[in-house]
């Protein structure tokens, strides 16, 4: 089972639109099962999938006062469940994992659990864009992270912060690795922006070759509660992100078309 944080400390590049077109198309097209865990306390994925949050949450698990999975993770759609976030994890930070209020290695119990029952092929957390008490326990039970970014100096400039945090987690997490650097709302004007990117040394940040172009079918699925492989299958973040999906499994072509 792999589990993979998918992280970035920068808003607005597209982690929520990843976590949830990359659930669909491996439960979808590649038949697996995916637990997806909402670890941002914006809750946004959780909103789309339209979970009621009035049961169990995240911050239950993480505070210890939940810790028997099935009780609390939530069908989502075919394939896919959701371990739901709320406004409550606002009120949890680093400093709760100091004083114990949160259990750092809290999703790392629950992820040996899933490996032991063969629950799950799959493990998506969509991380917060800080590195809080949320994303800290997600970086710590995940086998790897895929690191998603916008090509804009902002962006580039805060990559060094993203790695040197992940770097840090090898001494909870030794396993954790960079999957890869996927690039996100993609546009010509990028071009220079992401030929600055793929020079970095590939041991250091390895690059999907695979970019996920801009599209307003993205907003449009938003809206609709779908994913891309459903709401505008055809459309260039749609045809994207089944080609990134298929690069990351190692598969050439495009699944089902």
């Amino acid at each position: 089972m792999k589990v993979i944080s998918i992280i970035n400390l920068k808003g607005g590049v597209g982690k929520t639109v990843t976590a949830i077109n990359m659930a669909a198309i491996l439960a979808g097209d590649y038949e697996q099962r995916v637990l997806v865990i909402d670890a941002d306390s914006q809750h946004n994925t959780t909103d789309f999938y339209g979970v009621d949050t009035a049961g169990t949450t995240l911050s239950d698990v993480l505070t210890g006062r939940a810790d028997y999975y099935p009780e609390f993770v939530i069908p989502a759609d075919a394939g896919i469940d959701i371990l739901p976030a709320d406004d409550s994890l606002m009120q949890l930070d680093i400093g709760c994992i100091k004083s114990q209020t949160v259990r750092g290695t809290v999703l790392r119990d629950l992820v040996s659990c899933l490996v032991e029952d063969d629950a799950y092929d799959y493990v998506l957390i969509d991380c917060p864009p800080a590195f809080n008490a949320a994303s800290t326990a997600a970086l710590a039970a995940s086998t790897e992270a895929i690191i998603p970014i916008k090509l804009d100096a902002f962006s580039l400039a805060g990559l060094n912060n993203v790695i040197a945090q992940i770097s840090n987690m090898h001494a909870i997490n030794p396993g954790l690795r960079v999957a890869g650097c996927l690039i996100t709302m993609w546009s010509k004007a990028a071009a220079e922006a992401e030929a600055t990117l793929r020079k970095l040394p590939a041991r250091s940040l390895p690059v999907f070759k695979q970019v996920i172009r801009r599209s307003d079918k993205v907003d449009g699925m938003t809206f609709a509660g779908d994913p891309l492989s459903i709401y505008s299958p055809r459309s260039a973040a749609g045809v994207d992100y089944r080609r990134f999906v298929a690069e990351y499994l190692g598969k050439d072509g495009v699944a089902n078309g």
